[in-house]
């Protein structure tokens, strides 16, 4: 099986995901800990259910059995592994 290494943000639509880690990057500290607290943690399945019509726009996730919409920047935050 291969595996490719990237952040959220950077998925392809409904390609399957496992959450790796989360960093701060360029973003408060604070978002580490929301993101985290609603589900986006080592190990959670994850999948991009919709994409951004214009650019900045939210991404639509899946994380568990939860749905978020996430900006870009904070998708970006998100450490993933493919699922290929």
């Amino acid at each position: 099986m291969h595996r490719t290494h990237m952040t959220l943000n950077q998925a392809s639509l409904n390609q399957p995901l496992i959450v790796r880690a989360v960093h701060p990057f360029n973003v408060p500290e604070e978002w580490v800990h929301w993101l985290e607290d609603i589900g986006f943690l080592a190990g959670e399945h994850a999948m991009i259910l919709k994409q951004p019509f214009i650019a900045g726009g939210a991404l639509v996730v899946r994380i568990g059995l939860s749905t978020f919409a996430l900006h870009p920047q904070e998708a970006a935050c998100v450490e993933v592994t493919a699922l290929t």
